[in-house]
């Protein structure tokens, strides 16, 4: 009984759009409603609500279950089965996010691989640099590339991701090579667009001194490939993912230049998803492939 009328609370949750509001109609305490959820997400082993610093949002276990109360029990047990069956063998759709040229050149060939050796989940997946809410949007997790913010969403470092100050030769020549990090001040910058502070250039030194130096922007873009080339072409000094860059260093089409200076905070890749309690088996299993390579 009281697990019938647990998912009465659920799909009244839904209906009224806050715990808060379901708890008024239902003429119950916040904390009452609240140990409801707790109990379904125990006995069924998943996760109803993604709970973030900025907001609470229904799963699609806890849409799919609230649309299936209001109708036969047969229906219920039915949904109820599929999602056990999820949390035994990777099945559903996979939302994932991930940045463009990075996702292109290091996470297709896996995320093929994946989709091939679990036929039973749907891969749907995104290659965009812009910034997307992971909860808000539906995703089931994103990779992204920097500094992460405190979200209230787990985050797990997958790799390096070192950022090269570049240049031409050609621009080297015609503005001389720096020696330290102000004497970039005058020059041509290609800008990230999506970065918080697109012409700012903060580095630590080798005498681990940390500082910045703002640059002359003449180009703008979100693409790393973009910019490599605006790049290649002394358009601008840039700075570039290593992996973008590290063929031209080595034939000499573009310098690494004030190489003693690296770019602070280091960046990282990360796997970013809702929480670790309750964690879709398809989520899991992704996850382990990404750190497997």
């Amino acid at each position: 009984m009281f697990i019938h009328s647990s998912f009465q609370i659920l799909r009244t949750i839904l209906q009224e759009g806050s715990f808060t509001k379901a708890a008024q109609k239902l003429d119950m305490s916040g904390a009452a409603v609240g140990k409801h959820v707790q109990l379904l997400e125990s006995k069924m082993k998943l996760r109803l609500f993604h709970r973030t610093t900025r907001t609470i949002t229904p799963t699609d276990a806890a849409i799919k279950i609230s649309t299936a109360v209001s109708q036969s029990e047969e229906h219920l047990n039915g949904i109820l089965e599929e999602l056990a069956e999820e949390q035994s063998t990777p099945t559903g759709r996979l939302k994932i996010n991930v940045p463009m040229s990075y996702g292109e050149l290091f996470l297709a060939k896996p995320m093929a691989k994946f989709a091939a050796a679990y036929p039973d989940v749907i891969v749907d997946v995104d290659f965009d640099d812009k910034r997307v809410h992971l909860i808000e949007e539906g995703y089931d997790l994103v990779i992204r590339i920097g500094i992460l913010e405190d979200s209230g969403l787990i985050a797990k470092r997958i790799s390096d991701f070192p950022i090269l100050m570049c240049a031409s030769p050609k621009l080297v020549q015609e503005l001389g090579k720096p020696k330290a990090p102000k004497d970039l001040a005058k020059w041509p910058f290609i800008c990230y667009s999506n970065a918080s502070h697109p012409s700012l250039w903060s580095y630590k030194s080798d005498e681990e001194k940390s500082s910045s130096v703002n640059l002359r922007p003449s180009l703008y873009a979100n693409s790393a490939s973009m910019m490599k080339e605006a790049c290649l072409e002394g358009v601008g000094a840039a700075l570039l993912p290593q992996f973008c860059c590290d063929s031209e260093i080595e034939d000499g089409s573009l310098i690494h230049i004030l190489p003693e200076c690296s770019t602070a905070p280091e960046r990282g890749v990360y796997v970013i998803y809702p929480d670790k309690k309750f964690l879709p088996l398809k989520v899991r299993k992704f996850i382990d492939m990404l750190q497997q390579n």
